[in-house]
Parts: C-alpha cells; sequence; structure tokens
C-alpha cells in the first residue's frame, strides 16, 4: 500500500495522489479566470445576439448609444431607416357621435378609408376618403360622400427626430341640394366635422376643394414615449354649384404616445384649428384621448375627442359635441 505524505492512499498509488493534488490547486485559479455571468436581462428574447437586418428588411432597430434596450414596435417605426417603410399601408377609422333632443335623436358616424403606398424609401403617396351616415331617431337615415384626399409625402430623420412633409388635393364630392333636403344634409356635414373637433375640415366642407400643405414631427425621448406635433395650412376654392370664395384653414396639434405595456400605448391630445373668416367664432379647439393596441397583425385603437370651446364646445354655449373614434390599420 502506497503511502503519500503520511496518508494511506489505496489503490491510487503516488501518481495518482499527485493528479489529485495538481488539480485541486487548479481548479481555484480556472475558476478565478472566468468571466463573472452578467445579471439576468430585463429583455431575455430581445438582447439575445441576432443578425443585423439587410437594408430593406425589417428587424430589432435600437436606439442610438442605449444597445441595451431595444424600442417596441411602434417606436420602431418612428426609428427606423427611411430606407425601409412598408410597401403598402390600409386603415379605417369610424368617428361617431349623437345628439339628443326632446322627443329627437341624431347619430352620425363618420367612416374613412385610407391607404399608403411607398413608392420610394423616402417619397408616399397616401388617398383617404370619407362618407357621412345619420340615423335619426324616427328610423331615416341619410348618407354623403366626403371629399376624398390625396397627398403625398416626404419623409427623413435626422437621430431620434422623424419628420413629414407633404401636399394634397381634394376632390369636391361633398355637395348640398337646392331644395327641402339641403338642410339636413348640411347638417350632417356639419355633425361630421364635428366629431373631429374640425380637424382636416376639408373632408367635409361641400361644394369646395382644398390644396392642404400637412406636416408632422415625432420625437422619441425614450423607448417609452415618443413627442408629437401635427400642423396643415390649407387654402380652399369654390367649386360647382353653390361655391363660394376662396379662404384659409389652418390646424395645429400637440400629443404623446406613452407605453402602458409591451403593445399598449396611451395618447393624449391637444388640437386647435383655425375656421374660416366668415365663421363668428374663428378658433376651434378639441381634446382627445386614444388606446392604441400594436400587436404584430397591426394597430388597433380606440378613443374620444371632446370639443372645449365654441362654437361646438361642451362647456358655454357650444352645441355640446363630441365623438368617439375607433379603427383598425395594418401594414403590408
Amino acid at each position: 500500500m502506497a503511502r503519500y505524505w503520511g496518508l494511506p492512499c489505496p489503490k491510487l498509488g503516488r501518481w495518482g495522489v499527485t493528479l489529485l493534488a495538481v488539480g485541486a490547486w487548479w481548479a481555484p485559479l480556472a475558476a478565478q479566470a472566468q468571466p463573472a455571468a452578467p445579471p439576468a436581462s430585463p429583455y431575455p428574447v430581445l438582447d439575445e445576439p441576432q443578425p443585423q437586418p439587410a437594408q430593406g428588411v425589417s428587424g430589432p432597430v435600437r436606439a442610438p448609444g442605449a444597445d441595451a434596450v431595444p424600442f417596441p414596435a411602434p417606436a420602431v417605426q418612428a426609428v427606423a431607416a427611411p430606407s425601409s417603410p412598408s410597401r403598402f399601408s390600409a386603415g379605417a377609422t369610424l368617428a361617431v357621435t349623437h345628439q339628443s333632443e326632446t322627443n329627437s335623436s341624431l347619430t352620425v358616424g363618420t367612416p374613412v378609408l385610407r391607404g399608403l403606398f411607398s413608392i420610394r424609401p423616402h417619397f408616399l403617396v397616401e388617398i383617404d376618403w370619407g362618407f357621412a351616415l345619420m340615423l335619426d331617431s324616427e328610423n331615416s337615415g341619410s348618407a354623403r360622400s366626403g371629399n376624398p384626399w390625396l397627398k403625398g409625402w416626404y419623409r427623413g430623420q435626422w437621430g431620434r427626430l422623424r419628420w413629414y412633409a407633404g401636399v394634397g388635393v381634394t376632390a369636391p364630392l361633398a355637395s348640398v341640394n337646392i331644395g327641402p333636403d339641403g338642410r339636413i344634409q348640411r347638417a350632417l356635414y356639419n355633425q361630421s366635422a364635428a366629431a373631429w373637433g374640425l380637424w382636416d375640415d376639408w373632408r367635409w366642407t361641400p361644394n369646395r376643394m382644398a390644396v392642404p400643405i400637412p406636416a408632422a414631427l415625432a420625437y422619441v425621448v425614450s423607448s417609452e414615449l415618443i413627442a408629437t406635433v401635427e400642423a396643415a395650412l390649407a387654402p380652399v376654392f369654390g367649386a360647382g354649384h353653390g361655391g363660394t370664395d376662396s379662404d384659409l384653414l389652418a390646424q395645429l396639434a400637440v400629443g404623446a404616445r406613452f407605453l402602458l405595456s409591451h403593445d399598449i400605448w396611451l395618447c393624449p391630445r391637444l388640437q386647435a384649428v383655425l375656421l374660416p373668416s366668415a365663421s363668428v367664432d374663428r378658433l376651434q379647439t378639441a381634446a382627445g384621448l386614444r388606446v392604441e393596441w400594436t400587436p404584430h397583425i397591426g394597430r388597433f385603437f380606440l378613443g374620444a375627442l371632446v370639443n372645449l370651446d365654441e362654437p361646438l364646445g361642451v362647456f358655454g354655449r357650444g352645441t355640446q359635441s363630441w365623438g368617439i373614434h375607433l379603427g383598425k390599420e395594418v401594414d403590408l
């Protein structure tokens, strides 16, 4: 029986005991040489190594200088490279408003259909078309076409700032007849515009066409907050029978997008519209709040808009007008 350092070592022999001693000495040194395991990532899936997406192919986009925290999907759209937009986007929004008086009520729905085409990385073409639908307490209804709006956009990006600028033209398909139905038709267009707080009012101006010049900015403050600004000027011209002289419409809105969970956003908004010079009250303000759900199959949203002052506001002598908006958008 072999002995090593005075201890009995059956079967191993001197060489076996020597190897065990060397292994015991080497183990702590090897453990010190191993790098410490990183802490658990709050994004266990998104932080795994992934190949960089090729130009024009969608993939995870990270904030400049903050590679450890990826943006959620809607913020990715706000900071994604302009060279890789969606080829086609389609959507529909329904705004509903309701008014009740003694022995009568009126419900107006204004669906707006939208299509957006990317013809080049920085150039997009968009068309939307609204319709005005009315149902009164006597179950009689009416339907009118709004003014289709064709517009072209140029988009750009500078750091975290994304901007759009465009120009468009409306076709004067909204019209009011001369006769007993004319007053009802005009009221229908007025209620349709009120459901949107008079935003993009050229959609609902009968016997008139416009050349809107819109612009928008979006700034990504963080992965959970995006600030937005929208504005537009629109010369308006009389067209067809009943058309009036030219005028100018203007509008401005500020808003934000707050991330509530992985794909649910809260979007407050405050807007102001400068009405035509013939209006008694020249400025119409409104506040809105929208909740958006943004799964992989598109964007769903539900919101409310309240007019704040005359002529449509819920305060003072306004007509107590408000609107409920719901819609769906999908990128292809």
